[in-house]
């Protein structure tokens, strides 16, 4: 069978697998996306889930804030903000008691201009829009009754209602993004980011990709947002180009909770057995580098169950034109001679912040091998970091099946986004 689908902005990838050893093709299957964007929103907020409208909780005496992500997501910021602006306004808000804050967690602050094209220049210039910087001006929550240490912006906590804007999509940690995770992490201090995205976390069963329940990361961001007492969030569900597909407004726990199962229905897909072989494509701009191009790796071994056999094999082609990305996990990961002092490291004796990344490649070479491939990064970098490289993809598919002609392939056209469950 020939299979196509996107690798670069402007470049596709066509391959050759015969029928025979071809397990499945998982992909997530979105609706179509809604024809009117600004209807749907107005529908959600209109009839909010287990909660008041906006109009009905406010008076104009109180501060509002308005909580958004940061530029490295995208959440129809400009068009969410002027619909919730609206609300606010018609329910006597006046302009000076509202603001909004950017969750930038431990990123860079935005500049004015970024801002701007973030919110649209109106909102930009005419609305108090404040950075989140995770070392100054938080305020100390005390623990969660998981011992987390809960820090948080200090405007946030200054008004009298909190309003969080997100986007659902699979996340390693957390099971889905979305929610009240944009305050939790994006508005909390560095030391509850930091404890949050430790081994403690990442080492415990519970934290799986895909799965919200029982998981202690997405336990402490639900405990967090009661202690802070966030008020409505407006959570979007967006298709693979970034079109409205639904739009779940509410109580900051249960409209999350429908927002997750309607998304589960698009990205989980089940897949009939493991592989021998996954294909997962990052695409485009997970692609750029290294960093963000492994992620195709993470939904193979890290969701509800492994897709791939162990000691299988996982290939992503990726162009990685931008390099490595952030340094920090390729820093510490290529100072190990052996890749078993590697783990014995990253495994008992833990990682400092900014180094999870190293962690998790190494819990997802533990199981596989990744190999890249139609790559530009050099093949001695990847060398030191326990990776391989192959030069084109069917190079790669030809090479495994001359090995083992019995070999079951899974591809994933955008395995950053799609979670493959195994049936039974």
């Amino acid at each position: 069978m020939r299979i196509k689908f996107a690798y670069d902005k402007n470049k596709d990838l066509e391959i050759e697998i015969p029928d025979r050893n071809l397990l499945s093709i998982a992909h997530a299957r979105f609706p179509d996306p809604v024809h009117d964007p600004v209807a749907e929103l107005k529908r959600s907020l209109s009839n909010p889930i287990a909660s008041l409208k906006l109009s009905e909780m406010v008076d104009g005496h109180e501060k509002v804030a308005i909580v958004v992500t940061d530029m490295t997501r995208y959440a129809m910021d400009e068009t969410v903000s002027e619909l919730l602006l609206e609300e606010l306004h018609r329910a006597g808000v006046r302009k000076e008691n509202i603001y909004f804050l950017i969750a930038l967690g431990t990123h860079r602050p935005m500049t004015h201009g970024e801002i701007e094209q973030k919110l649209g220049k109106r909102i930009a210039n005419e609305y108090a829009v404040y950075n989140h910087d995770c070392r100054n001006d938080l305020v100390d929550l005390g623990c969660s009754s998981a011992g987390f240490p809960m820090k948080v912006n200090r405007k946030l906590m200054e008004a009298d209602v909190k309003i969080t804007v997100g986007v659902i999509e699979p996340h390693l940690f957390a099971g889905y993004s979305g929610g009240v995770k944009t305050i939790c992490v994006g508005l909390a201090g560095m030391e509850t980011i930091g404890s949050t995205h430790s081994l403690k976390v990442l080492s415990d069963p519970r934290t799986k990709l895909g799965v919200i329940e029982n998981n202690i990361f997405r336990e402490f961001l639900n405990e967090m947002a009661e202690r802070v007492k966030v008020d409505f969030t407006v959570n979007l569900v967006l298709n693979e180009e970034k079109r409205l597909v639904a739009a779940f407004s509410g109580h900051p726990i249960k409209s999350f909770e429908s927002a997750v199962k309607f998304t589960r229905s698009c990205v989980e897909v089940p897949v009939p057995e493991v592989a021998d072989v996954v294909i997962s494509c990052p695409g485009y701009p997970k692609s750029v580098n290294l960093y963000q191009a492994t992620r195709a790796a993470n939904t193979v071994v890290l969701g509800p169950r492994p897709v791939v056999k162990e000691s299988g094999v996982i290939l992503i082609p990726a162009r990685c034109e931008d390099g490595l990305g952030d340094e920090n996990y390729y820093r510490l990961m290529s100072s190990f001679a052996s890749f078993e002092e590697l783990k014995d490291r990253l495994f008992t004796r833990g990682f400092a912040f900014g180094e999870h990344k190293a962690y998790i490649l190494t819990r997802i070479l533990s199981y596989a091998s990744i190999v890249m491939s139609d790559c530009e990064i050099e093949d001695a970098i990847l060398k030191k970091i326990f990776l391989s490289k192959i030069s084109t993809l069917q190079e790669g598919i030809d090479q495994i099946l001359k090995k083992n002609p019995r070999a079951k392939f899974l591809v994933m056209p955008n395995g950053v986004n799609t979670i493959p469950r195994l049936e039974g």
